[in-house]
């Protein structure tokens, strides 16, 4: 008995099926369960009605890394085609148990759009190809093996594509999401992945094809590798009640399907091996710090150099490099801590003047969203520039049902440090991105640092928004740059020109696909601060971004001489979008 179904709205798709599964859809062998086929352009998901969630998702590898790669989509979107009874609505997972969940693509967006362009890459923002999936699995272990699988490269009369399919493993009494309206969503214990490699033409029995099969579990530490958690087909099947490729003919038993015909391993285990030996690299180098380091100061400047020499690498990072770089940035605050206890150090601390640097305060937030901008968005300036007096963000959260996302307040000084405020609507905060959030407070920052205020207004004419001849003596590219001359209070003579630049950083309008120019970053030095390192080139914000997040900051202990408490009440700098 197969209790599985093709959705009504997806029939006319049924002849993508073939593309995106190997030998059919799994049998779904629960005859209490429900699950509708929902066949997209890029992969197709058995949706499971009675778990709001795919009950499994499966996709095509073709060299995914080779092909056209498209930004990120800000949004998930509730899939219509579901009864209203089965949408969960497009809100993020929040926590469960003091645990960040997030939501989990099964299908991933990167291996879509890099093989079958933007509208396939938007699908899979549906939400019933989601599953809430902890935070630490979702950027550690699984994101090892999404990062793996996308690599698989096609290999001309050798090999044909590769196939994936992925679900959700649920225990006896899972813990539940309460989504409104009486719906309920059970947060899985583990996960499976089942990739099938064809190697031997014809491809019509299982001893003819690498299958890889995998059972993570939520808790899975973030510094494991996936080959730590194998598993058989057997098992899979045992625990998720569906039966795979049951139309390919099964000539020996899959417990006992090794590769005795062929001597080689998949191209997945391949490629993990290829990032366990980097990893085992990168570890290499930390424990040669740990074994020179004389001093707790000698440890701290060994794990900053490490950690800026990964920075610095011009590429993508690995997930295994970014949790690397995560780890490091945790050790140097608990090893900055622990200097307190160290004579040494501490009379080195009192002969050393700290840099002026930004950091934030979190007043209010919603579940956690507000945390990770604020740490990539401090990240962001103080890469670039030292500031002349230290600033605090101090961030926040309000509820309006208006159209506004944000709101920012005119900065005040206590004490040689500058005071910004920045808030978030909730109404909106639930849909956005860490890299949304980021952007918006990089954004308010520059208004912080003097971009609308103090010096800015001496530095052009308020009646063309051109620069004067002595500003542009002093930073040339100023001569193709004019400020904003429409718009209301806040927006006006604070930003550059809309019309003329778009999507920059800092246009007074927020916009998708934002870049920054090097003269935002170059404008710095003449609003009084120092500048450490010049941008080269327009550079999408993205990027920046990615590469902020992973940087390390190491003034920790200078902050605690900050009051990161005081507060002023000041009038209303701007709105986003502008009211």
């Amino acid at each position: 008995m197969d209790n599985t179904t093709i959705h009504p709205k997806s029939e006319n798709l049924t002849h993508l099926v073939d593309i995106h599964l190997w030998r059919g859809a799994p049998q779904n062998t629960d005859e209490n369960r429900e699950i509708q086929i929902l066949i997209n352009h890029g992969y197709v998901v058995g949706f499971s009605p009675d778990r709001l969630q795919p009950a499994w998702s499966a996709y095509r590898v073709a060299h995914a890394d080779a092909d056209v790669k498209y930004d990120r989509p800000i949004n998930y979107y509730n899939d219509l085609r579901l009864d209203k009874k089965f949408r969960i609505g497009k809100k993020t997972f929040g926590k469960i148990g003091g645990i960040q969940l997030n939501v989990g693509h099964m299908t991933p967006n990167e291996v879509i759009n890099r093989q079958f362009g933007r509208l396939a890459q938007m699908e899979t923002f549906f939400m019933s190809n989601m599953s809430p999936q902890y935070a630490s699995l979702n950027s550690g272990v699984w994101l090892k093996l999404e990062n793996a699988i996308r690599q698989i490269e096609d290999k001309p009369k050798e090999h044909d594509h590769v196939w994936a399919i992925v679900g959700p493993i649920f225990g006896d009494q899972p813990e539940m999401i309460y989504r409104g309206k009486g719906k309920h969503l059970p947060v899985p214990d583990a996960y499976f992945c089942i990739t099938v490699d064809p190697y031997r033409y014809p491809y019509d029995t299982l001893s003819k094809a690498h299958i890889d099969c995998f059972m993570i579990p939520q808790n899975a530490p973030g510094n494991s590798s996936p080959e730590d958690y194998p598993a058989t087909l057997e098992e899979i099947e045992q625990v998720t009640s569906l039966r795979f490729f049951d139309s390919w003919s099964r000539d020996i038993p899959l417990g006992l399907v090794s590769q005795e015909e062929s001597q080689s391993e998949s191209r997945l285990m391949q490629i993990l091996k290829q990032h366990r030996l980097k990893a085992e690299s990168t570890e290499s180098s930390l424990e040669k710090i740990k074994r020179e380091a004389k001093t707790i100061n000698e440890l701290i400047d060994g794990l900053v150099a490490e950690a800026n020499r990964i920075n610095t690498l011009n590429r993508d990072l690995t997930g295994a490099e970014s949790i690397q770089l995560r780890t490091m940035q945790h050790t140097i605050s608990w090893l900055i801590k622990a200097k307190e206890t160290s004579p040494d150090s501490q009379e080195l601390n009192n002969n050393t003047e700290s840099p002026n640097f930004i950091t934030y305060k979190i007043i209010s937030d919603m579940d956690g969203k507000l945390q990770q901008g604020a740490r990539t968005s401090c990240n962001f300036w103080n890469q670039f520039i030292e500031p002349k007096k230290s600033i605090v963000v101090r961030l926040g959260t309000f509820t309006s049902l208006r159209g506004t996302i944000a709101r920012a307040y005119k900065p005040y000084e206590k004490d040689g440090v500058r005071y910004g405020i920045v808030e978030f609507n909730t109404k909106f905060l639930g849909s956005y991105t860490e890299n949304d959030i980021a952007g918006t407070i990089i954004h308010e920052i520059g208004h912080t640092l003097g971009i609308g205020w103090e010096d800015w207004g001496k530095l052009f004419n308020k009646n063309t928004g051109e620069f004067t001849s002595r500003a542009i003596n002093k930073l040339g590219d100023l001569k193709r740059m004019e400020v904003e001359r429409d718009g209301g209070p806040g927006t006006a003579l604070a930003h550059w020109d809309e019309d003329k630049f778009d999507k920059e950083l800092m246009t007074g309008y927020k916009n998708n696909g934002e870049y920054v120019l090097p003269i935002t970053i170059q404008l710095m030095s003449l609003l009084g601060h120092k500048v450490l390192e010049q941008l080269q080139r327009k550079t999408p914000l993205d990027e920046l971004l990615r590469k902020a997040a992973n940087h390390v900051f190491f003034q920790q202990e200078a902050v605690k001489s900050i009051d990161l408490d005081y507060f002023e009440k000041t009038d209303l700098l701007e709105t986003i979008p502008h009211e």
